[in-house]
Formats: structure tokens, C-alpha cells, sequence
């Protein structure tokens, strides 16, 4: 029987509400636990919707020893893209769709003044809104999702929006489709959220996370949070998460009850 498979990479970055909301539409779904020794699914048919989550880690540390699973990860993502099978990557998990698609992931900066000058570092943690460069209810996914949402965010790095390698023909006149819509955005990093082909998305941005996630994350990357934010920046976090919870709660079980209707997967 095909089921919804969590690939979960860390210890404190979780599925969150993700869970509830798919068995609420009577999916059955199974975390692998990646960084215990569990296996990345070999079998395409077993897998309803393939959902990949975050960590620490990165595209660039695919091959090092102490992150095995990232290699399988990359050739199932492969074959999910190229079969356009339902795939939903978050955070990290977005980066290796985008890496898996043929686009290039690499560290989120901010261009210097000059073309020698180095970039300027740009990594986002926190709470901070979103942008959506449609019209609201244009994209069936972010339907009910508004411009200005906030968003919980905790990445370095970003991705360029995948292409099709072999577009298929326009219609006269058009200009071929890139195979890649942008669902989202930013100020600090324009790519937040893409769909590529018909059923595949990758989401830069937390919109699965409850309240203990976001201090299980707090509690084992304290040093992100200080290099970004501060010595205060636990605490802000914390104050935002008060204010912002409870109408993100209801803006990420959106998204997520909008992509199983999509994906038609009950």
C-alpha cells in the first residue's frame, strides 16, 4: 500500500503538524528516521507523497561520510522528478528537490558594490513575512494564504528555480514554460517557494512547525540563532512565535490541506 514517507534528517527538525493534517485526510504516513540508519525508500510505488524535511546540513555535503542517506536521498528525488511524482521539500529538503531538478543550490548572499567586491552574507532566521508574486487564489496551493504572511524561517543557503531540460513545444507565438512556478518570496531571498511540473514543491520557508518544534530548534542550533540575531535573538524569537502562532497554525494547515487536494491524494 502506497503512504505518505517523512524523511527526517535531525532529531529537532520535525514534521511538525504534517502528520496530523495528512491522517486527518486518512493518509497513511511513515517518518524515516535518516540520521538513526533507516532507509531511503528504493520503491517508487510505495510512496504517495515523498516529503522532505530539513537539517543542518547541505547540498554541499553530499558524499561526506557522516551524512550517508543524502546520496540515496538525491537519486530517489531524481527519479521522483523525472516520473513527476508528488514530492514536497522543506527548508533543506527544498534544496536537495532543486539540486535534484538540475538547479543550483549555493549560499543565500546579498551582491557586493562592485562585481569584485564579496557578497554580503544573507541567512534568514526567525519570523518574517512572505511575498507572493500572483494574484491571491491563482496558485491552488497558496490559496487562502495572503501577501505579507508570516513566515518561520532558519536557512543559509537558497536555490535557483529548477527548468526543464527538454521544454515541451509552445503554442505559437509563446515562449516555451521554464517548468517552474514561483509561489513565493522574501526581501532577503527572492526563491521561497516553487512548484516544478505539475507535483513537485519545494517550500524555503517553515510553514509545518508547531510550537514544540520551534524550540527544539532554538534548544540545538543556539549558535545560528547568535550569529544571525544576537544574544537576544532567542528571546525575539520566542516573542514572535507568541504573537504569530496562532494565525501561521492556521495559514500552514492551509497550505498543507490545498497541496493534498491538489495532489488528489486521498
Amino acid at each position: 500500500m502506497s503512504q505518505a514517507i517523512i524523511l527526517q534528517h535531525v532529531e529537532f527538525e520535525r514534521p511538525g503538524r504534517i502528520v496530523p493534517v495528512l491522517r486527518d485526510y486518512g493518509i497513511p504516513t511513515e517518518i524515516r528516521h535518516l540520521w538513526r540508519g533507516d532507509e531511503v525508500p528504493g520503491d517508487l510505488d510505495e510512496v504517495r507523497l515523498l516529503v522532505v524535511m530539513g537539517g543542518p546540513m547541505g547540498v554541499a555535503d553530499i558524499g561526506r561520510p557522516e551524512y550517508p542517506f543524502l546520496s540515496a536521498e538525491v537519486e530517489l528525488l531524481r527519479r521522483m522528478v523525472e516520473a513527476d511524482r508528488p514530492v514536497l521539500g522543506i527548508c533543506l529538503g527544498a534544496q536537495l528537490l532543486a539540486h535534484a531538478a538540475g538547479a543550483r543550490v549555493y549560499p543565500n548572499v546579498k551582491p557586493g558594490p562592485t562585481a569584485d567586491a564579496p557578497g554580503v552574507p544573507m541567512p534568514e532566521i526567525g519570523w518574517g513575512p512572505i511575498s507572493l508574486p500572483f494574484p491571491g487564489g491563482t496558485e491552488p496551493v497558496m490559496m487562502g494564504v495572503h501577501d505579507g504572511a508570516m513566515m518561520f524561517h532558519w536557512h543559509f543557503d537558497t536555490f535557483d528555480l529548477p527548468k526543464l531540460t527538454a521544454p515541451p513545444n509552445p503554442s505559437p507565438g509563446q515562449p516555451p514554460p521554464t517548468g517552474s512556478v514561483l509561489l513565493a518570496s522574501t526581501a532577503a531571498c527572492r526563491n521561497q517557494a516553487f512548484r516544478f511540473r505539475a507535483r513537485l514543491f519545494g517550500f524555503q520557508f517553515h510553514f509545518e512547525m508547531d510550537q514544540a518544534g520551534i524550540e527544539a530548534m532554538l534548544a540545538a542550533r543556539p549558535e545560528d540563532v547568535a550569529r544571525v540575531l544576537g544574544p537576544g535573538g532567542a528571546e525575539q524569537i520566542r516573542q514572535d512565535t507568541r504573537r504569530h502562532y496562532r494565525h501561521y497554525e492556521r495559514l500552514g494547515n492551509r497550505i498543507l490541506g490545498n497541496l493534498v487536494q491538489f495532489l488528489k491524494l486521498y
